[in-house]
This record gives structure tokens, sequence and C-alpha cells, in this order.
């Protein structure tokens, strides 16, 4: 998988590791522990993924200032996968609210197959008790700490890469990804060719 970063508030393209167990940050936010939301207040995420806000000593591949990124967009984070996957799941903090989500950006991610969307899950989404993706447990809010289920390839088909788009300010961290599994007829096919050149050299045994 590789995964890229489009940073739709004036900052760099850049993502960075920020590391969630210290205090005193630039953004208190993204510290534990966490205030609301469907994980323990306890979670230890340790670093997390975010979407620079600013330029302070990058230059040798380290930010000075780890900060994320709080224009409404933020910006996007893209996994592109090398073959499809059938789900995909992932834990995000700070997530507010409404004023950080729409059709356009804020969502949950969007799910795409040779470059084409498939399918897209919007924040909103997964507390509105009308949606398919109703998950009662997930609370937005400042400070916020929530797991989202996998989302799998039965809502969509298979995909081969999802963008989660942040509203404002967010991290993202303990990404799930799952590869189709083999046919069951292929499984057998398989099989059986093994099993045939065990004959193969069993009677090539038995010769010598």
């Amino acid at each position: 998988v590789t995964i890229s970063v489009a940073n739709m508030g004036g900052g760099p393209d850049l993502g960075v590791a920020f590391n969630t167990n210290l205090s005193g940050t630039r953004d208190p936010d993204l510290e534990s522990p966490w205030g609301v939301g469907n994980l323990p207040s306890s979670t230890d995420l340790g670093n997390i993924l975010i979407i620079q806000e600013n330029s302070n000593g990058i230059g040798d591949g380290i930010a000075d200032d780890p900060d994320d990124e709080g224009s409404r967009p933020a910006g996007v984070i893209t996994f592109d996968f090398d073959a499809e996957i059938s789900s995909f799941g992932f834990d995000i903090v700070d997530v507010e609210g409404p004023t950080e989500y729409g059709r356009d950006s804020g969502y949950v991610a969007a799910f795409f197959n040779n470059g084409s969307e498939i399918g897209r899950v919007g924040f909103g989404d997964l507390i509105n008790a009308s949606s398919p993706y109703f998950d009662s447990t997930i609370s937005w809010g400042d400070n916020s700490i929530n797991r989202i289920s996998p989302i799998t390839s039965a809502d969509f088909g298979l995909f081969d890469e999802v963008r989660i788009s942040l509203g404002g300010s967010a991290g993202v961290d303990n990404v799930v990804f799952e590869h189709p599994p083999i046919p069951e007829p292929v499984t057998m096919t398989l099989l059986g060719l093994g099993l045939a050149g065990l004959a193969v050299r069993s009677r090539k045994n038995r010769r010598s």
C-alpha cells in the first residue's frame, strides 16, 4: 500500500506521525486521555497519522512542530493498494462534529476501483439512525476517539484505493484491511495439483 496526503489548507502535502502520549503539544485535542468516543479514554494509540499544518523544520524529513491541519476542509489521506481489497477500517481522533463534514469533504472514506469512485460513506452517516452505516457507539466531539468498523466489499464491490477526507483537525491510526479470499474452486484445484505432485513423487520413490 502507498499512502499519500493532499493538504487543502495551504500547508505541505505531508503526512506526519504525531505522538499522542506527549503533553503540551501544538494540538492538545490529539493528546490522550480521550474525552468521548467508542474506545476507552485510556486507549494508547502512540503515534497517529496527521496532515501536517506547518513546514517548520521539515527539510530534514522530521517535522519540528507536529500539528494537524486545522483548516476546513483539512485534506485527504489516500491509501493506494497494489491489489484489490475487500474491507477497510480504522481509528480516528478529534472529529468534532457536523461543522467538519459534508458531501465533498469530511467523509469517512471514498472507495475507488481502477480510478473510478464506487462508493462513499460520510462521518454523518455513522451517527444517522436511518443510515445503513449507523453505529450507535460512535460519539463525535473535541478530543474524541472512535473505531470505525471495517466497511466491506459487500457494499460497493472490491476496491483498490481508499480516500479519507478530514474536514478539520483529526488523526488516523490502526488501519486494517483484508484481501479477498481465494474462491473455493481455485483452492480445491490447487490442492488437487499438490496431491498429484505427491503421487508422482511417490511413484518415483517406488521405482528407485
